[in-house]
């Protein structure tokens, strides 16, 4: 086991309680499961875990640290282990990790047909063996870097078919078991939550949510609609562009952004959201929320106030 320092100057570091458990995971050798509903922020986690474990910085401008593979039902051998295509041999993302020491990312794992996620089973119960050998697609031997993990996610677990998420399939308890004592449920996080977005933004997005929840739990309903920090995040890049506008602030190459006619504003944001609701469930919700007078005050002067304070704090 290598002695590593990892880079933990990150907000998740102190707001997700498993950040540090998984770093831990993946230095003795244990292959890591994060399952979570959609939105939750697990793609974003494998991400920066991976960085944090090579004790680099998110988008530092070098390689990659991780190789991932989009897992559905189309991907195929080659995508894992590598194969022939129409340009010639093409490296599979396992194959690649395990030579040049690093993260794979399995995104989705319960979306891959079971049995072409078989081919993982035998990489996957060598993770921490430190002289362990696999064959790619042309059948060549590759020894295992000593810096190889594996960090999967998915919706579900994979041990049965979900209504929810149809695109998942039940996977050969065989590969589940590689991730054993290492599976970590990922929900939301309002601490992450109030780290990563604006004050005016979370304050509206975490509201609607919990609304959401209390009428989805007194009128039975499975929970479709869900306000998740990829929804805030879609919701902040709008919300910032148009404070920008609103207050003639230089973006951080010198452009000056100006009022357009017509332009996207946070509120097309939530009106879109809603939208997609039942008429009935939308005005629950808003109601709720007390929507309109947050529609009419959010850039209002201590709206302004607060934007200008984080945005330079950001900056």
């Amino acid at each position: 086991m290598r002695k590593r320092t990892f880079t933990l100057d990150i907000p998740e570091v102190q707001q997700i309680p498993s950040f540090m458990k998984i770093l831990d995971d993946l230095s003795v050798g244990n292959n890591v499961f994060l399952v979570g509903m959609k939105g939750t922020g697990k793609s974003r986690l494998q991400e920066q875990v991976s960085y944090s474990f090579f004790g680099r910085k998110r988008n530092d401008q070098k390689a990659l640290p991780y190789e991932i593979i989009n897992c559905n039902q189309w991907t195929s051998p080659i995508d894992i282990i590598g194969g022939q295509t129409l340009n010639g041999y093409q490296e599979g993302a396992l194959s690649k990790a395990w030579k040049e020491g690093k993260i794979l990312i399995l995104d989705e794992l319960p979306k891959l047909d079971p049995n072409t996620a078989g081919l993982l089973n035998y990489a996957l119960a060598k993770t921490a063996d430190s002289d362990a050998v696999i064959l790619n697609g042309m059948h060549e031997p590759i020894r295992k870097h000593p810096d190889f993990g594996c960090i999967a996610s998915g919706n579900t677990l994979g041990k049965s078919l979900s209504s929810s998420y149809v695109g998942n399939n039940k996977q050969d308890a065989s590969l589940i078991d590689r991730f054993s004592g290492s599976i970590y449920e990922i929900g939301f996080n309002e601490a992450l939550e109030r780290q990563v977005i604006y004050p005016v933004v979370v304050r509206i997005c975490i509201a609607i949510r919990n609304a959401l929840l209390a009428y989805e739990g007194a009128t039975g309903m499975d929970g479709e609609d869900s306000i998740t920090l990829r929804t805030m995040i879609n919701m902040q890049r709008i919300y910032e562009l148009e404070m920008m506008r609103e207050m003639g602030i230089k973006d951080t190459v010198g452009n000056m952004h100006h009022t357009v006619s017509n332009g996207k504003t946070l509120q097309d944001c939530l009106d879109s959201f809603f939208w997609t609701m039942s008429t009935e469930k939308a005005h629950s919700i808003k109601e709720a929320v007390d929507y309109e007078n947050y529609i009419n005050n959010y850039k209002g002067a201590i709206g302004k106030e607060e934007f200008v304070k984080e945005y330079h704090r950001r900056k």
